[in-house]
């Protein structure tokens, strides 16, 4: 059966994760929101074309689950440098190239520049806007300056998780919501027994992992 495309995040899969520092674990639920207009402050009402999602971050692992269709399930190991895509219906997992790389720690929220462009294979002119509050927490808001409409413009590191909590790009964004702060189960971030590897995809589905998450 064909595969359908991975829908995990609006943003394109591009490079991997880097090893991260040791910081707090939490969870969060994931809201999308509509396109924010040029010049506009950040903010932005919630998308109705994509479902909210569930990330989970223990260290230096995440786990991002979508809603849906698909409800396809990533795992990122940023210590080992994998990404796989669990397929819970198929009961399979695949190894990626990469995961999305609007999720990232910085070692200091207050000088994240190089740990965003470690994060991406992007070219990042990333340039230190200054302090924003995010559904009532305290972030630095950093922005790419030669940012083109397919990758990220923007990205909001909280000052205490140290992790981005919201990010923008001109066709896209999503910010944490009803984070809690919480250490995590250690299954969530490992692929579950009895899942198989995914077999191969027929050469007409070749480069789906190109498309957006």
């Amino acid at each position: 059966m064909k595969l359908k495309t991975i829908n995990l995040a609006p943003g394109l899969l591009l490079g991997l994760i880097p090893a991260v520092c040791l910081a707090q674990e939490f969870s969060a639920d994931v809201v999308y929101l509509a396109a924010a207009k040029p010049g506009a402050k950040s903010g932005g009402a919630e998308s109705p074309a994509h479902q909210p999602s569930e990330l989970y971050v223990s260290k230096d692992k995440i786990r991002l689950e979508t809603r849906g269709v698909s409800g396809t399930i990533l795992l990122l190991n940023g210590a080992e440098h994998t990404a796989i895509a669990l397929f819970p219906a198929k009961k399979a997992y695949q190894h990626l190239a990469g995961g999305p790389s609007e999720y990232f720690r910085g070692e200091d929220a207050e000088n994240a520049c190089p740990d965003w462009q470690k994060a991406t294979d992007q070219k990042i002119e990333c340039e230190k806007v200054g302090h924003e509050e995010v559904d009532g927490r305290q972030t630095v808001k950093y922005r790419n300056k030669g940012a083109s409409d397919a990758v990220t413009s923007a990205v909001w590191i909280d000052s205490a998780l140290k992790f981005v909590v919201k990010w923008e790009s001109a066709g896209a964004g999503a910010e944490l919501r009803n984070i809690r702060e919480a250490q995590q189960a250690a299954d969530l971030f490992t692929v579950p027994p009895g899942y198989e590897v995914l077999k191969p995809l027929k050469a007409k589905s070749k480069g789906y992992l190109q498309k957006s998450l």
